[in-house]
């Protein structure tokens, strides 16, 4: 499939030491907004959240609501082994000023210790599960409520980030861009814009909707198999019209941004591979340029620019 070409194109170019720096720079000023604002709106969100699942059966909030203590208990348990390995041994790579392949470990650590505790988690999934239900059944109501009612603030939360950064890196898409292609395709010159309102009055439907869907979604969280795919489509299809604007409005006629639009299954394969790196934590610091850069070079590969290897 023509695609891998273009996601290994993309994860060299979010390995790059640039493009981590630049993520991080981008990244953590978000993150550090959202948990003071976190902190001042705690109290509200927690209260949605309560309200919310009143809605839901307190029998299917009890029974499917160790599916979302379980994925907590994943997040977490991966960013602790993050630390500990990275506290232990980072000192080894620094003291040899391996700085660029230090920052790849770190980014290539993360996935695979979220690829090990989902094999372990899976492997061991009726003992962890079941204890977490046992767990969920001996607590009182509201003690169960306010738990998964906190569970769900974090969850929107980390929405909001993830809507944040990604106006971020889209409002200012075009250096990191215009570096990859001075990088990769020096000769190409750009056509004529697409008209520059069309992709950010896109981008702001898409986060409305997206925001919006994400809270009315919420009862189906507790539906098991669905609460993924529901959490991973609604990534999925912020990314798919978005990012193709976002380049084409800077590398593509209007004509050739028709073409492209048409070919809607890449289009959304594209886009639901990038929305899985948002389930990963730390590595969701990145989706933004990895859609970007991944669209990116798609683009320029239907346009025939540059020689692929």
């Amino acid at each position: 499939m023509q695609i891998n070409r273009h996601l290994i194109k993309a994860v060299r170019d979010i390995l790059s030491l640039e493009t981590i720096k630049l993520a991080l720079v981008t990244a953590i000023p978000v993150a550090l907004l959202w948990l003071a604002l976190g902190w001042l709106l705690w109290d509200p969100m927690v209260a949605l959240t309560s309200r919310i699942i009143d809605w839901v059966p307190f029998s299917l909030v009890r029974a499917n609501g160790a599916f979302i203590l379980t994925f907590f208990l994943w997040f977490g348990v991966v960013l602790i082994s993050y630390a500990l390995i990275i506290g232990l041994f980072s000192g080894l790579f620094l003291a040899q000023k391996q700085e660029s392949k230090f920052e790849a470990i770190n980014f290539t650590l993360i996935f695979f210790l979220a690829l090990f505790w989902t094999f372990i988690f899976f492997a061991n999934w009726p003992t962890i599960n079941g204890q977490i239900e046992y767990l969920l059944t001996i607590l009182p109501f509201q003690t169960v409520a306010k738990g998964i009612a906190t569970l769900l603030a974090l969850y929107i939360f980390y929405n909001l980030f993830l809507m944040s950064e990604y106006l971020v890196v889209f409002l200012f898409r075009e250096p990191f861009l215009t570096a990859l292609l001075e990088k990769h395709y020096p000769s190409f010159q750009s056509p004529s814009r697409l008209m520059e309102a069309r992709p950010y009055s896109r981008l702001g439907l898409d986060l409305f909707l997206f925001f919006t869907l994400s809270i009315l979604s919420i009862p189906l969280l507790f539906i098991p198999i669905a609460n993924f795919l529901v959490v991973w489509f609604l990534w999925a299809w912020l990314y798919k019209e978005s990012a193709l604007l976002g380049v084409c409005s800077l590398f593509c006629t209007w004509e050739e941004y028709e073409k492209l639009h048409e070919e809607r299954l890449i289009l959304f394969a594209t886009a639901l591979l990038a929305g899985l790196l948002n389930f990963i934590p730390i590595i969701s610091f990145f989706t933004p340029f990895f859609v970007m850069a991944l669209y990116f070079h798609w683009v320029m590969e239907r346009k025939g620019v540059g020689e692929w290897a």
